[in-house]
């Protein structure tokens, strides 16, 4: 299996649109602990790997909630793509889905 080599961060869902009660969206790159903390209620760190933990999910301003979800974060090389990866585990809304993609982006 051939892998691109990108220094580029990546968001995106990781679920079924429509399907379930709960979305799984994936944020994987050198950036992703740093973008879900600018998101995040409870600041991941580095120890929190393999660890799944409760937090609001709120706008870059901080202004809006977007939802209450659970975040895990898989330290690289130990993750799906062998790069940092955080999961967050929102409501499966495509609304809420939506926002929390823009946000990341």
């Amino acid at each position: 299996m051939k892998y691109i080599d990108s220094e580029e961060t990546i968001v995106a869902l990781s679920t079924p649109a429509g399907r379930g009660a709960i979305a799984v969206i994936r944020i994987s790159g050198v950036d992703s602990l740093s973008i879900i903390n600018q998101l995040s209620k409870r600041q991941l760190k580095a120890g929190d790997h393999r660890m799944a933990v409760r937090s609001e999910i709120r706008s870059r301003d901080g202004s809006r909630l977007l939802d209450d979800c659970v975040l895990t974060y898989f330290r690289s090389p130990n993750s799906y793509t062998g790069e940092d990866v955080v999961e967050i585990s929102c409501h499966c809304n495509h609304i809420i889905i939506e926002q929390i993609i823009r946000e990341v982006l």
